[in-house]
């Protein structure tokens, strides 16, 4: 048996759901398993954080799209192997497992047909993304005979699909916070980050608000996108607020690696964050609340410098939780439990 994790995005972008991929590929190798990442563009590998990966590459032609098509319709329950190269075997057969992302939608049964597959849910908002309003064409991929299981990042989703899908069998996983470059940083700047991935229009109301009020005087505002890793990780530990703009949101890596940075963190949790976005040491604001975000970090901007032993608290506190629950020991056992779960193999976790 050997794993493979799909992924046909090869962005030259960092995505953060790509990178728990490439972790759970490591952690399965670490294990004892034989496991691998697949992309599409030959010698394509993730280049924003560091890795050694294993990595395979989907390798098709006309002549076997056409001739897989033919197989199908002459026999209907063929397994359908998955054309590879870079590795020792020269397709994923039937034996194997696929491990195909969410967003994949009705189509994830379709890839590899005959083959075992795990869904890996990590964003359960685009569970239906590629559906639509027609009674008839639901093709619900989550309870189709080649689907093992589903591996779920956090509580939210976790209910979210249990009450979608309630006979689909769920196993949940961990997502770590990396301690070497998301850590604590006591002494920081008067300055204000956030990513302009989602919602920027929230965040250019937000921000522009405050400006227009004069509140932003003597502090320095850092908005950022596609950066890699390590420069994200830079910005956050000498940022004293992180706003959080995410929605909807799986899990929420950027608020959690702000947290562990020591970073106050005001905004959305996006509903996948609802976990660790707790009122004692950050700010949850109701989506949407454009004045209620804004007038929530003036607040903190005006009371920061008489209320510094309380906010000092609540960033200890945050960066305190995150480290002791996101942990790469916790991961790994999650992951190996919920691998241990789904297959039935012994692992030692």
């Amino acid at each position: 048996m050997i794993i493979y994790y799909l992924c046909l995005g090869d962005s030259k972008h960092p995505v953060g759901g790509v990178r728990v991929m490439y972790r759970h590929v490591d952690i399965l190798n670490d294990a004892g398993f034989e496991a691998y990442m697949v992309h599409k563009e030959k010698g394509y590998r993730c280049t924003w954080f560091k890795n050694t990966t294993p990595i395979v590459y989907l390798k098709e032609s006309i002549r076997e799209i056409v001739w897989e098509k033919v197989r199908k319709r002459i026999v209907p329950g063929s397994i359908q192997r998955v054309r590879i190269e870079g590795a020792s075997h020269s397709h994923i057969g039937e034996n194997d497992i696929l491990v195909i992302p969410e967003i994949f939608g009705p189509g994830i049964a379709h890839w590899g047909r005959g083959i075992r597959k795990i869904i890996l849910n990590q964003n359960c908002y685009l569970s239906f993304r590629g559906y639509n309003f027609r009674a008839d064409s639901i093709q619900n991929a989550y309870v189709h005979p080649d689907v093992v299981g589903v591996l779920v990042n956090s509580s939210d989703g976790a209910e979210y699909l249990r009450y979608a899908f309630p006979a689909v069998r769920m196993e949940p996983f961990r997502l770590s916070i990396d301690p070497h470059l998301f850590q604590y940083e006591k002494n920081k700047k008067k300055q204000i980050a956030f990513s302009l991935i989602k919602n920027k229009q929230d965040s250019l109301q937000v921000i522009n608000i405050l400006r227009v009020r004069g509140a932003l005087r003597g502090w320095n505002v850092v908005p950022f996108i596609n950066r890699p890793q390590s420069e994200v990780a830079s910005i956050m530990r000498e940022s004293l607020i992180f706003l959080s703009f995410g929605y909807p949101e799986g899990f929420g890596l950027p608020a959690a690696e702000a947290m562990a940075c020591g970073c106050l963190v005001i905004g959305y949790h996006g509903g996948g964050g609802r976990e660790f976005f707790k009122p004692e040491f950050s700010f949850p604001i109701q989506v949407g609340d454009i004045v209620g975000f804004a007038r929530t970090v003036e607040e903190v901007l005006t009371t920061y410098d008489e209320q510094k032993e309380r906010y000092e608290r609540m960033r200890v506190s945050a960066a305190e939780f995150i480290s002791r629950t996101y942990s790469i020991e916790e991961e790994r056992r999650s992951v190996l439990a919920a691998w241990k779960n789904l297959i039935g193999v012994p692992v030692e976790i």
